[in-house]
C-alpha cells in the first residue's frame, strides 16, 4: 500500500486521470489482493471506470496484453457512445430483455427454476464480484477454514 500511495502523491493531480488494471484468473476474483488495495486509493467511484479487473485463464500476463486489453475497453466506449447512445454500454457483456425473456421461456417449457444474473445498471460502480455476504455458503475467510 506503501506503493501505491508514493505513486498517488507522485502523482498528484493527474492521479485523478489514471487508469489501474489488474489481471486475475477467473477463479481468484472475487478476493484479488492487488485489485482491493488499488481501490482503497482510487475510490468507489472509479471502480469500472479508471480501475479494472480483467479476468484471464492465465496465471500470468504481459504488460502488453494489459495495456492492450485496457486500450480495447477505452476504445469501445465510444462505440458504445455511437451505436447505443451509451459511452459505458460496451464495458459489460450484453444480455437484452429478449434473451433473458427467451431463457425464461425455454425455462418454463422444460419445468426449471429461472436463474440468470440480476440486471445491473450499466456504469455501476460495485466491485466486480458478489457483494452481498449473506449469498451462499461456507468459510468467507481463511481464519474460517478449520
Amino acid at each position: 500500500m506503501k506503493v501505491v500511495k508514493e505513486w498517488k502523491d507522485m502523482l498528484g493531480q493527474d492521479w485523478e486521470k489514471t487508469y489501474g488494471v489488474t489481471n486475475s484468473l477467473y477463479v481468484t476474483r472475487q478476493h484479488n489482493i492487488l485489485y482491493s488495495v488499488l481501490a482503497q486509493f482510487f475510490g468507489k467511484e472509479a471502480l469500472n471506470t479508471r480501475l479494472f479487473l480483467f479476468e484471464t485463464s492465465s496465471f500470468t500476463t504481459t504488460p502488453n496484453q494489459m495495456l492492450e486489453v485496457l486500450t480495447r475497453t477505452v476504445a469501445d466506449r465510444s462505440v458504445g457512445e455511437v451505436f447505443f447512445g451509451n459511452y459505458y454500454l460496451m464495458d459489460y457483456e450484453l444480455m437484452g430483455g429478449a434473451a433473458s425473456k427467451a431463457i425464461e421461456d425455454e425455462d418454463k417449457k422444460l419445468g426449471l427454476q429461472v436463474f440468470l444474473p440480476p440486471q445491473v445498471p450499466f456504469h455501476s460502480n460495485e466491485w466486480p464480484w458478489k457483494t452481498d455476504p449473506s449469498q451462499g455458503e461456507g468459510p468467507a475467510t481463511l481464519e474460517q477454514i478449520k
